[in-house]
């Protein structure tokens, strides 16, 4: 039996040290179990804002999002994300501090083919055990949205689609 393939889109960020460093450290990482099928431009952005958590002194981001392909469910690939963060530094004392690396599960999708993201059958995989697959900040962060839509052409309708919108 042919394992599933899943799709995933990540979102990668950086703030702290040479961040296109750490930024390329973390693709040499990951490509050791994933495939990068896409990958949006880097770009620089302004750190969020929290109503909890002060961000007044984090610096700027680099950030970009990739089409990545596995054999791995988002438990496995989320596993193997922490271990690159942490490798490359994420503190995880608490939420919304700057770190040198960042990568959010923005979207999974799952197929026995090569079909385009677009065609394939979400994955609908909520909060377990850190993270939400489909993102609930998406539409929050209009960067990701504008890499995701516009940079790889993955289409309005299928976002809605990953969060059982349609």
């Amino acid at each position: 039996m042919q394992k599933k393939k899943y799709h995933y889109i990540l979102a990668f960020g950086s703030n702290l040290g040479d961040r296109e460093a750490n930024l390329s450290k973390s693709l040499k990482l990951l490509k050791t179990h994933v495939t990068i099928l896409k990958q949006s431009s880097w770009r620089k952005t302004a750190p969020l804002t929290h109503p909890i958590y002060n961000t007044d002194n984090h610096e700027y981001y680099i950030n970009f999002v990739a089409l990545v392909e596995t054999n791995l469910s988002p438990i496995e690939l989320y596993q193997i994300i922490v271990e690159i963060e942490d490798i490359i530094g994420h503190p995880r004392e608490r939420r919304w501090m700057p770190r040198a690396l960042d990568i959010d599960i923005l979207f999974c999708a799952y197929s026995s083919n090569n079909l385009p993201f677009s065609s394939l059958k979400p994955h609908i995989y909520y909060k377990f055990p850190d993270f939400h697959v489909p993102h609930t900040e998406y539409f929050k962060r209009d960067f990701w949205q504008d890499m995701v839509e516009n940079e790889m052409q993955i289409s309005r309708e299928t976002i809605l689609k990953h969060f059982n919108l349609l």
